[in-house]
C-alpha cells in the first residue's frame, strides 16, 4: 500500500470508496470508522473529536486574549504548527483533548505523551511504557530496542497535519486532494495567494459543516436523515447493510443519488419545453 503522500487523486479516491485503510508511514495507518462503529462510539462525541482535531494555527492565535502574546504569535506563526499548540502552548486542556481525539482515531485508549514533541500509540500494550508506583509513566528502553520499527506508532509535529488531513477526508469534511479551479497564476506569489484564499474558504465551510453536524442541523437534516434517504433510494443499500459503510461511502452515495435525481428532473423539464437547463450528467464528478 502506498503512503498517503505518494497517492494520486484517483488512488486516494479508490481507497476512500472501498473503505480501506490509509497509510501515513510504515507504522501509522488510519482505519476509517464504519457507521455502526460511530453509532456505538456516539455520533455527537465523534463529531466533537473531529472538530477538536480540526483546529488550526490561525484558530489558536486568534483565541489568545493577551494582545502582546498574540502579536508575538503572529510574528512566529509561519514557524508554528497546530501540534505545537496542542502539546506545548495550549495548556493541559488542549493536550487532554488531543489525547482523547487521537484515541478515537487510532481506536485505542493507549495514547501517551512521552515527550514534548512525541505522542506514542499503544506503547503500554507493547510493554515499552509502564506505570511506576508514583503513577507516572516511564520508558523501557530495552523493550523499545526489541520492538520492530514497523510497530512503533508515533504522532509528532511532522506527521500530525497529514493524519488530520486523512481523517477529515475519510469523514467527507474535505475533498480528496483539493485542486485550485481555473488557476493559471502569472507567478508564484499569485499562486500562493490563490492557494491561501482557497484554503481559507475550505476551512470556513468545514467549520460551518462541523458546527451544524454538532448541533444536528446540517441543512435541516442530520445523519439519520441521510441514512434513511440513502436506504430508501439506493438499489443495493438498505437499513440492514448500511451500517458497514464509512461516512465517506455514505455521503458519496447520497451525493450520487442526488445527481441522478437532478439529471432525471432536468431531462423531464427539457422534454416539457423548459429552456436554459443546466444539464449535468449523473456520472459527472461530485
Amino acid at each position: 500500500m502506498k503512503n498517503y503522500r505518494e497517492m494520486g487523486e484517483v488512488d486516494l479516491k479508490l481507497q476512500l470508496l472501498s473503505g480501506s485503510d490509509i497509510r501515513v508511514d510504515d507504522a501509522v495507518v488510519i482505519s476509517p470508522y464504519t457507521i455502526d462503529e460511530i453509532r456505538e462510539y456516539g455520533y455527537s462525541e465523534y463529531m466533537g473529536n473531529l472538530q477538536w482535531l480540526s483546529l488550526t494555527v490561525e484558530d489558536f492565535v486568534s483565541s489568545v486574549l493577551d494582545l502582546e502574546k498574540r502579536v508575538m504569535l503572529e510574528v512566529e506563526k509561519s514557524k508554528l504548527k497546530a501540534f505545537d499548540f496542542y502539546v506545548k502552548l495550549g495548556g493541559q486542556e488542549m493536550l487532554d483533548g488531543l489525547i482523547s481525539a487521537l484515541g478515537m482515531v487510532f481506536k485505542t485508549d493507549d495514547v501517551k505523551l512521552i515527550s514534548d514533541g512525541l505522542v506514542a500509540i499503544d506503547f503500554e500494550k507493547l510493554g515499552i511504557v509502564f506505570e511506576g508506583e508514583d503513577g507516572k509513566y516511564y520508558l523501557n528502553e530495552d523493550k523499545l530496542d526489541e520492538v520492530p520499527a514497523t510497530e512503533l506508532k508515533f504522532v509528532h509535529r511532522d506527521n500530525f497535519d497529514e493524519i488530520v488531513e486523512i481523517v477529515k477526508t475519510q469523514n467527507y469534511l474535505t475533498k480528496p486532494i483539493e485542486k485550485i479551479n481555473g488557476s493559471n497564476p502569472a507567478d508564484e506569489e499569485t499562486k500562493k495567494l490563490m492557494e491561501y484564499m482557497e484554503n481559507m474558504r475550505n476551512k470556513v465551510n468545514e467549520k460551518k459543516r462541523l458546527q451544524k453536524e454538532m448541533d444536528g442541523e446540517s441543512d435541516n437534516i442530520d445523519i439519520s436523515d441521510i441514512i434513511s434517504s440513502v436506504t430508501a433510494k439506493s438499489n443495493s443499500i438498505d437499513k440492514f447493510n448500511v451500517w458497514s459503510l464509512t461516512l465517506y461511502q455514505l455521503y458519496d452515495e447520497y451525493a450520487r443519488l442526488e445527481l441522478i435525481d437532478n439529471y432525471d428532473f432536468s431531462i423531464r423539464a427539457m422534454m416539457a419545453g423548459a429552456e436554459k437547463i443546466d444539464l449535468k450528467h449523473w456520472s459527472s464528478r461530485i
